[in-house]
């Protein structure tokens, strides 16, 4: 993650709000040289929020790691296998 200061990041907004769009990109802004945000994506933050709200859920989480458990001792279904 990048770091720039809000002069900076006025300056070159619609740039680096590119960069953030197309490439995920994420910029730390400093105000008088301390970090005080991020700028990131409204998807990558979407996308974050929802994992935080899974991992939130103590009956989905702990579904989450029998998964992770099973798929390295290579047990479980493979999805091609999966009838639904």
């Amino acid at each position: 993650m990048d770091t720039i200061a809000i002069s900076d990041f006025r300056s070159n907004l619609p740039s680096l709000i590119n960069q953030v769009s197309e490439y995920m990109k994420r910029f730390v802004i400093s105000v008088s040289g301390k970090p005080k945000a991020v700028v990131m994506s409204l998807e990558e933050l979407e996308s974050l929020e929802e994992t935080a709200e899974i991992l939130s859920d103590p009956i989905a989480y702990k579904k989450i790691r029998i998964g992770e458990k099973q798929a390295k001792l290579k047990k479980g279904i493979l999805l091609k296998n999966l009838k639904i």
